[in-house]
């Protein structure tokens, strides 16, 4: 799999998460760093984008030895998107196969800062979304994809299943929607494709703080 997320220091999101998260499935990871973050694990305190046009040479180099899936995590502008989205058209025609693009639309950090403006997220519902991929937005993620109030989302799963379903008007291969962020407790994740919604629940909630990398 090739894996272009954000570098996290402490380990708890961004690529160092997504190689664990490979290696657990028995699958291997090509990581290709697209920013640097300074953050402690409760904020983020700078984002640093790492030039688009070296995302995409180091991205072909791998691609061009052919790969099954492509990944992303955080896509730090229109920019970085625009990228992927030609690394995505190379990668399907050495892919070995039907290439799996997988896009966790990483909009802020679990503390709130921002980390994709209005022109980044319109480049990905305009450029990535419409290539067939699965989305894996929390709450917050698809209330601002699918440009609808958060607060309809904590109405239930029917207002969940709608909103994922105006990404897949859009293009969307499928929607995972992770439920982390609403209130009902065991937690329940949907996943929405053309042929329905299936959903998936967790186990009961544990109280805590807030954890990094949650969403």
């Amino acid at each position: 799999m090739l894996v272009l997320a954000g570098h996290d220091p402490s380990g708890g999101a961004g690529l160092d998460a997504d190689r664990e998260a490979c290696d657990a499935a028995g699958g291997g990871a090509v990581l290709v760093a697209t920013a640097w973050t300074e953050q402690d694990g409760v904020r983020v305190h700078a984002v640093r984008e790492r030039d688009p046009a070296l995302v995409l040479a180091d991205a072909l180099a791998a691609a061009a030895t052919g790969v099954d899936a492509l990944k992303t995590g955080l896509l730090p502008s229109a920019r970085a998107i625009d990228a992927v989205a030609r690394i995505a058209a190379v990668a399907r025609r050495h892919a070995r196969g039907e290439l799996r693009v997988v896009v966790d639309p990483v909009l802020a950090a679990s503390g709130g800062e921002p980390f994709l403006d209005a022109a980044g997220i319109r480049a990905l519902l305009e450029q990535l979304v419409p290539l067939g991929v699965v989305l894996t937005p929390n709450l917050d993620e698809l209330a601002r994809l699918a440009d609808v109030p958060r607060r309809e989302l904590d109405a239930g799963i029917a207002a969940r299943a709608a909103a994922a379903q105006s990404l897949l008007a859009r293009g969307a291969r499928a929607v995972v929607v992770k439920g982390g962020h609403g209130a009902e407790s065991p937690i329940v994740d949907l996943l929405v494709e053309p042929a329905g919604v299936r959903t998936f629940s967790g186990p009961a909630r544990e109280p805590g703080r807030r954890m990094h990398g949650s969403g």
